[in-house]
């Protein structure tokens, strides 16, 4: 596939036709895609009385990968995607300025060094509650 997570896309055709966003997934099975704020629609869950809830929740349904085309990051337009070889590495480039595309990196995020502390803590007040009402 030539679209990867991270990419920004533009809608080709359909009722989000002409609008752009960033591809949260990618499923080359499927051959579909995941595009961020588009293709909403509304899932109606029942709840059962107990412990789960009834709730509307708001789900991103995939694209067709033939509904999305690439929109090159330095020229701006929506491209079809080339694929050359440099080396032992295959590069994506633009067929309309040329242009390498680049991968965005995957951010890291590293949990703080308080929230461990403040876990534990409301774990000892958790169990001290516990403890004085068995008592």
């Amino acid at each position: 596939m030539k679209i990867k997570k991270g990419d920004t896309v533009k809608i080709l055709y359909g009722k989000e036709s002409g609008k752009q966003g960033v591809v949260v997934a990618v499923s080359p099975k499927k051959n579909s895609v995941i595009v961020e704020g588009l293709n909403l629609y509304k899932r109606h869950l029942k709840g059962d009385g107990r412990t789960r809830t009834s709730e509307i929740l708001t789900i991103e349904k995939p694209f067709e990968l033939s509904k999305v085309m690439l929109v090159c990051p330095s020229c701006g337009k929506a491209t079809r995607v080339g694929v050359r070889k440099e080396g032992e590495k295959n590069v994506r480039v633009c067929k309309k300025c040329g242009k390498e595309i680049e991968t965005k990196e995957k951010v890291v995020v590293t949990p703080k060094k308080e929230e461990p502390k403040k876990i534990e803590e409301e774990k000892k007040k958790v169990s001290k509650t516990v403890k004085k009402n068995k008592k």
